[in-house]
């Protein structure tokens, strides 16, 4: 057996700098006050604004000894804490104190959003990690095994009501470091606070809990590096937060039977195991009760779950980014990416959906007739569901000639991507059927998704999918976006996509949304009034399957669970993450129900919930 230390250092570097007073707020003869104890087992330092030095310090004095409340009640090294004796009682219900009571709420919160990348009941996990990495040598899959079997957050009883907690099972211990530097932070501001004091920044092991800026300036100036290699950013931070998980660098790699191990310091308490892949993650929370918290257990989280999977985690209440540095297996050199995030309460109320049909082979292409009537396509079966207001369920006479993507025109046709023959066809009301384009000289891979314009232009994308039905040996051609004119003419409208797919515009016609979806990339393009596209610009970092525009402008986006994200390409809400795949989506004409087709199901939110709540 043989270890390598990889730089066994902290991989993250956040330096603040704090802008001068300029001469206009001299006559407030406020004066910097900073101070620094040892706070969770680490460097803590805060800055605050006060008076006079007097009052500032005996506003950083009780500041520290709140933080120190929050250690006491939740750190995982004192044998004496009270998250420590907490588990040595079991199957009987233990009053908590208010910090470890918040603790434990606002963990089964982020636990139930990350789909249990975050658990704070990983306490076993962390300890056998944590001796794996000091003796350089991985543990056992038994001892593995013997570990997770007292990891899950099932495992505990919440009465929040009673503010007790119970545990289910012996062998429990409780890791709160995945949120326990932001809570600690937070408490420490809201401590000057309460004592008027509300120019302040409290740092907390690299965690950053920001109130109002110095005098003169618009925020706390932060400059985010995480490692070598990472492009300096700097970001003005006021009333909120910042917090950075990640091993980029913080790690050990250990050759075993031939086999290197990976002893990083992050675990997947879904595995077991320590994650696989290198990545620094930087979290801004802006406002909220406790950024501090929210930050932290974002940052944690998302440092398990990775770019794509973490967008689970924006559930309508959260406003600031998640930043991204990851150096990807086999390259040295990383790249950083970025999710912003927007809260909007009308999405963070909308509840979970109803099931209105099933029985689907693969069900896409929803759209709703003027009457109420929703129809969906079951492509692998080759027909289109009709689904009444009532709930009635009927398949529709005749061959649905392999549609995929389904629009309704204004003279009441339905149009539809019709793979079977690789056209855009209409059906009119007695059945009968047009077909608008195929081609010509120039044949189509397969139109896949559309959107109709308010000047009856049609858009849609035609990537290359191989079917059962094509024949033998067919390769793709160039994946393009096209446009069909009222007078007939077809033409390319838009080029160079990895697999353009879900596609959809705003309902003035001033704006198209084109997602590729292998690109993992959806572009915004202006369109003009003679329907010609501008530059593209990136609008999201996340392609789509199908795609929806919702009353508000949200943009909802599909595939691996259902994204809502507002028109500035902040994202909203997550929806159904766990989904084996969404394909498609659409709201009814009032705008107050939102249909996704999923698999072998087709799904509707209430979405005038959050439309009550919001009034």
């Amino acid at each position: 057996m043989m270890g390598r230390l990889h730089r066994f250092v902290t991989s993250w570097v956040l330096v603040i700098t704090v802008v001068g007073s300029s001469p206009a707020f001299a006559r407030d003869a406020e004066v910097r006050v900073v101070d620094r104890r040892v706070v969770m087992g680490t460097p803590a330092t805060i800055q605050v604004y006060a008076p006079d030095e007097a009052t500032g310090y005996e506003a950083t004095r009780a500041a520290f000894a709140r933080m120190a409340e929050v250690e006491d009640a939740l750190s995982d090294y004192r044998p004496g804490s009270e998250s420590r004796r907490l588990v040595e009682r079991v199957g009987e219900w233990v009053p908590m104190s208010a910090d470890l009571a918040a603790a434990m709420s606002r963990s089964r919160r982020w636990n139930g959003l990350s789909g249990g990348a975050f658990d704070p009941t990983v306490g076993p996990l962390s300890l056998l990690w944590r001796t794996a990495r000091r003796a350089g040598e991985p543990p056992s899959a038994a001892s593995i095994r013997f570990a997770r079997d007292v990891v899950g957050f099932e495992k505990i009883d919440l009465d929040p009501g009673a503010g007790a907690v119970r545990c289910r099972t012996a062998g429990l211990r409780l890791d709160f470091g995945g949120i326990g530097k932001g809570m600690a932070a937070d408490a420490g501001l809201e401590a000057l606070r309460s004592r008027g004091l509300v120019r302040a920044l409290v740092e907390v092991g690299g965690d950053l809990v920001a109130g109002f800026p110095p005098p003169g300036s618009a925020g706390w100036r932060v400059r985010i590096r995480t490692v070598e290699g990472d492009d300096d950013e700097i970001v003005l931070l006021e009333n909120g937060a910042i917090a950075t998980s990640g091993d980029v660098e913080q790690y050990l790699e250990v050759e075993r039977d031939g086999e290197v191990v990976r002893l990083s310091h992050l675990l997947d308490p879904r595995t077991g195991r320590p994650v696989d892949n290198r990545r620094e993650v930087t979290v801004l929370v802006r406002g909220g009760a406790s950024p501090g918290a929210d930050a932290d257990a974002i940052a944690s989280a998302a440092s398990v779950l990775g770019f794509a999977a973490s967008m689970r985690l924006a559930d309508g209440t959260i406003d600031g980014w998640m930043r991204f540095h990851e150096i990807l297996e086999g390259r040295e050199t990383g790249r950083t990416r970025r999710i912003p995030m927007t809260a909007d309460p009308r999405w963070a109320a909308v509840g979970p959906p109803a099931v209105v049909a099933e029985g689907f082979a693969f069900s896409e292409g929803p759209v709703f007739l003027p009457d109420g009537v929703l129809l969906a396509t079951d492509q692998p079966r080759d027909r289109i569901v009709r689904i009444d207001p009532d709930g009635g369920v009927e398949v529709m006479p005749g061959a649905a000639r392999r549609a995929n993507g389904l629009a309704l025109a204004d003279d009441g046709r339905i149009v539809g991507c019709a793979e079977a023959a690789n056209q855009l066809v209409a059906w009119a009301a007695d059945g009968s059927v047009e077909v608008l384009a195929e081609g010509g000289s120039a044949p189509f891979n397969g139109p896949n998704d559309l959107w109709i314009g308010p000047e009856g232009r049609i858009w849609f994308t035609d990537p290359f999918y191989p079917r059962s039905w094509f024949e033998a040996g067919r390769s793709g051609l160039p994946a393009n976006v096209h446009r069909l004119d009222p007078d007939g003419t077809c033409e390319v409208a838009a080029t160079d996509f990895v697999r353009p797919n879900g596609i959809v515009g705003r309902p003035d016609g001033s704006r198209l949304y084109v997602a590729d979806l292998d690109a993992g990339r959806t572009f915004e393009f202006a369109i003009d009034a003679d329907g010609d596209l501008g530059p593209r610009r990136r609008f999201f970092p996340l392609g789509s399957d199908g795609m929806a525009m919702g009353s508000d402008g949200a943009v909802v986006l599909t595939g691996r669970g259902v994204h809502v994200v507002s028109p500035e390409g902040a994202l909203i809400r997550t929806f159904l993450p766990d989904e084996r795949w969404v394909s498609n989506a659409c709201f009814d004409p009032s705008g107050e129900r939102l249909v996704v087709t999923a698999v072998d199901r087709v799904l509707v939110f209430d979405v005038a919930t959050g439309l009550d709540a919001e009034r």
